[in-house]
C-alpha cells in the first residue's frame, strides 16, 4: 500500500498545493484544424462546432479520438461550462500544458496568451463570466519551429530514430478553482536537513491590509510546529523550526525508503483575522549537495546512482497519461527493476509523476526540452520557459538535479562558440539562483561549461569499448586522451575538470524486438532474450568499473519506432524482471 501524503486527492493536478475542491474541464470538446490560420479573422472565438476531441490528449494520439498523425500548425478547441457566482469568489482557469502558444477566450473576450508547451499557466476569468452557461475557446499554435523548446518531438516531416510524433495543442489537464478575493498563488517549501527547519516562499495574487499566512506542520497526526507571518512585513518568506514538538522529534529524512514519513502542511491565509484561503501540502527533511567527487544525500556519500532514462510516452495518450494509476505503475516498475532514479528525458512530466517519486522514494532529474536552433528567439524562449518550470517544480523531495541543456542541442558549436558557452553557463547560474539547493548539470553528455556534475554519454555496444574510453577517467576528463567514436569532449574549450562527481548519464541503448517488427535502435539488435540480458549486463559491469558515481541506462520503454527499451511500449518486460534487477545489483 502506497503511503500517501494526507493532502493527496486522486486526479488533482497539483499534488503539492491542494485545495478542497476543483472543477475538472477535461472531457469532450469541439475541435477544428485551421490550416490557413484564418480562425481569428472568422471570429471562431465567438463560437464554433467541429469534430469531438477528448481533452487533454493531443490530436495525434489514439486517446484523443482523432489520431491524426499529420502536421497542423493551428487548431481550435471549444466547450461550455456552468457557472454559479459565489460572493467574493474568483474563478481561476488553469492549463497544465498547451503546446506551444495558447490564446484563450471566454464568452468571446480575450483573457490571455501563453507561450511554452511545458510550463503551466493560469488566468483569472471571473470578470468575463455570466451566470449559467459560459463559452471557453482556446486557439493553439504549433508551427514546428526549431526555436521553440520541443524535446523529442520532431520538427521535420517524418519520425526518425529517436524523434517522435509531435504533441500539438492541449496535452495536460484543464481545470478551474474558485478562490477568495485574496488567495495563495504558490508556496514552496525547502527543508534544511542539518538545521531541521523549513524555508517557505509564498506568493499572493495581491496584497491586502492585515494579511497573514499561518503555516501548520503535523507529523503522524500530531502537531509539530506552527508559524504565522505577515504578508507585508515578511516579503513572502517564512521559516519554521521543525524541532518544535511536544516531545523530542525523531524525524528521519526523506530517502529511497518507500515507507517515508512526511510533514503534513496546511497553509491558512487570513485577511483581518478571517480565513480566505486554505491549501494542503507536505514536505520532509532532505539535503542534496556535491562534495568533491561525490553527490551527497543527507550528508551521506553512500549512493551509487542507478538510473534509467524515460521518454515519458504512453501507448494511447502519447505524452499524456490516462490516469494516476498509469503514472504510479511506471514509477513502481522503475523501482521494481532495481533502479533508484529516473531521468525524465526532454520532457516535463505530469506533476503527479513527481509526487509518486516522492512517495515511493525514487530520485528524478528535471530536464528542459531542447530547442534545435541558436538565435535570439530560441534563447529567449528557452530561458523564459525554463524559469517558469524551475519555479513550478522546486521543492519536490526527490528532485536530485536540474538539466537545462542536453547534448549541446540548440548550441551545436558549444565547444568553440563563446556565445553558446555563455548560454549554458548562464542557464547554470540562473538555475542556481532560482534554486540553490540542488545540483545543476549545464549540458548533459558533453561540452560542459559551469556544472556541479560532469555527465557523459556513450553508446558503445561492448564492455571493452567502455573500458577503452574511460580506463583513465581523469585523463579523459582533462582532454589528454583521444576520444573514441562514441564520445565528445567532456568540457567546452576554456573550461576544465575541477574534481566534480561523474555520472555516465546515457549508455547501452541495446535494441531487442521480441516480435521481430520494424524498429530503430543503437547498434545491432539482440536476437534473443539471453543476448539482450548478456549485453546489458556486460555494459553495466564495465560502467561500474569506471570512476563514476552512477549511471543512467537507455531506456525504460520502447517509444514508437525506437526499440531500445527494457519494456515494450505497453510496459511488458522484454526479459525476466529478476534478470533486470540483477543487472542493477539486486538479487532476489
Amino acid at each position: 500500500m502506497l503511503n500517501h501524503a494526507s493532502c493527496y486527492k486522486k486526479g488533482y493536478p497539483r499534488p503539492r498545493f491542494v485545495r478542497d475542491s476543483f472543477i475538472n474541464l477535461n472531457g469532450e470538446w469541439d475541435f477544428v484544424f485551421d490550416d490557413e490560420n484564418s480562425g481569428e479573422k472568422r471570429k471562431l472565438y465567438r463560437g464554433f462546432s467541429g469534430e469531438k476531441i477528448n481533452v487533454p490528449f493531443c490530436y495525434q494520439s489514439e486517446a484523443s479520438g482523432i489520431a491524426d498523425k499529420s502536421d497542423h500548425a493551428f487548431m481550435w478547441y471549444s466547450r461550455t461550462f456552468r457557472y454559479a457566482p459565489i460572493s467574493k469568489k474568483r474563478f481561476i482557469l488553469n492549463f497544465d500544458g498547451v503546446d506551444h502558444v495558447a490564446k484563450v477566450w471566454v464568452n468571446g473576450n480575450m483573457v490571455g496568451t501563453h507561450s511554452g508547451g511545458y510550463a503551466r499557466f493560469s488566468f483569472d476569468v471571473t470578470d468575463y463570466l455570466k451566470k449559467g452557461d459560459n463559452f471557453l475557446v482556446v486557439k493553439c499554435e504549433d508551427e514546428f519551429s526549431p526555436a521553440f523548446p520541443r524535446g523529442k518531438q520532431r520538427y521535420v516531416e517524418k519520425n526518425i530514430s529517436c524523434f517522435y510524433t509531435p504533441t500539438s495543442g492541449i496535452w495536460k489537464t484543464v481545470w478551474a478553482e474558485e478562490v477568495g478575493d485574496v488567495y495563495l498563488k504558490n508556496v514552496t517549501a525547502l527543508c534544511e536537513y542539518e538545521n531541521c527547519r523549513a524555508n517557505f516562499e509564498f506568493e499572493l495574487n495581491k496584497l491586502a491590509p492585515d494579511t497573514t499566512l499561518t503555516i501548520e506542520a503535523s507529523y503522524q497526526g500530531e502537531k509539530a510546529a506552527c508559524v504565522e507571518v505577515s504578508a507585508f512585513a515578511d516579503y513572502g518568506r517564512a521559516v519554521m523550526d521543525l524541532t518544535l514538538f511536544n516531545k523530542v522529534l525523531v524525524m528521519k529524512p526523506w530517502s529511497l525508503n518507500r515507507s517515508n514519513q512526511f510533514f503534513d502542511i496546511r497553509y491558512i491565509l487570513k485577511v483581518g483575522g478571517v480565513v480566505v484561503d486554505e491549501v494542503g501540502s507536505y514536505t520532509a527533511l532532505v539535503d542534496y549537495r556535491t562534495r568533491g567527487n561525490t553527490i551527497e544525500v543527507n550528508y551521506l556519500p553512500c549512493y551509487y546512482f542507478r538510473m534509467v532514462l524515460d521518454q515519458g510516452y504512453y501507448p494511447r495518450g502519447g505524452m499524456t497519461c490516462e490516469s494516476d494509476e498509469e503514472l504510479l505503475n511506471d514509477v513502481l516498475l522503475i523501482k521494481q527493476s532495481g533502479f533508484n532514479g529516473v531521468r525524465m528525458h526532454q520532457k516535463i512530466e505530469d506533476e503527479r509523476f513527481y509526487y509518486f517519486c516522492d512517495m515511493v522514494g525514487l530520485f528524478f532529474w528535471l530536464e528542459m526540452p531542447a530547442v534545435y536552433d541558436f538565435s535570439s528567439k530560441s534563447v529567449s524562449a528557452l530561458t523564459t520557459e525554463w524559469t517558469e518550470i524551475v519555479l513550478q517544480h522546486k521543492g519536490y523531495l526527490s528532485l536530485m538535479a536540474y538539466v537545462p541543456v542536453n547534448e549541446s542541442w540548440g548550441v551545436l558549436q558549444t565547444s568553440e562558440n563563446v556565445a553558446m558557452q555563455n548560454l549554458t553557463a548562464g542557464l547554470y547560474r540562473l538555475t542556481k539562483s532560482l534554486d540553490p539547493t540542488r545540483p545543476v548539470i549545464s549540458n548533459d553528455g558533453w561540452e560542459h561549461t559551469e556544472s556541479d556534475v560532469v555527465t557523459l554519454h556513450n553508446y558503445a555496444q561492448s564492455g571493452d569499448e567502455i573500458r577503452l574510453a574511460y580506463g583513465d577517467m581523469e585523463g579523459f576528463l582533462k582532454g589528454d586522451i583521444v576520444k573514441d567514436l562514441h564520445t565528445r569532449a567532456a568540457f567546452a574549450n576554456g573550461y576544465e575538470y575541477s574534481g566534480q562527481p561523474v555520472i555516465l548519464s546515457e549508455y547501452a541503448g541495446v535494441s531487442y524486438i521480441p516480435d521481430n517488427s520494424e524498429g530503430w535502435g543503437y547498434g545491432n539488435a539482440a536476437k534473443t532474450e539471453e543476448e539482450f540480458v548478456s549485453r546489458l549486463c556486460e555494459l553495466t559491469r564495465a560502467v561500474e568499473e569506471t570512476k563514476c558515481q552512477g549511471y543512467c541506462l537507455t531506456q525504460f520503454t520502447d517509444v514508437m519506432q525506437e526499440k531500445n527499451g527494457l519494456f515494450t511500449e505497453d510496459r511488458k518486460p522484454k526479459a525476466d524482471m529478476a534478470k533486470i534487477r540483477l543487472i542493477n545489483g539486486i538479487k532476489d
